[in-house]
């Protein structure tokens, strides 16, 4: 696993330290979240694409629907 350097206010590390015992864990759970969210946010894009070519989808998802 690659290591990265990060440099904080000491404030913001004396706030950090107080609510959580690993620092460095509450970084990548964070980071993981927002690279989850941006992959969400990609996938929202790419299906709103799909969606203006107007592939007549929506009468097959609402066959599947109502079976």
């Amino acid at each position: 696993m690659a290591k990265i350097s990060i440099s904080l206010p000491d404030e913001l590390l004396n706030y950090i330290d107080q609510k959580v015992e690993n620092r460095s864990a509450l970084i990548e759970s964070l980071l993981r979240q927002w690279q989850e969210k941006q992959q969400d946010k990609a996938l929202a894009a790419a299906c709103a694409l799909v969606d203006e070519l107007e592939l007549g989808w929506e009468s097959e998802f609402l066959f599947i629907k109502n079976n």
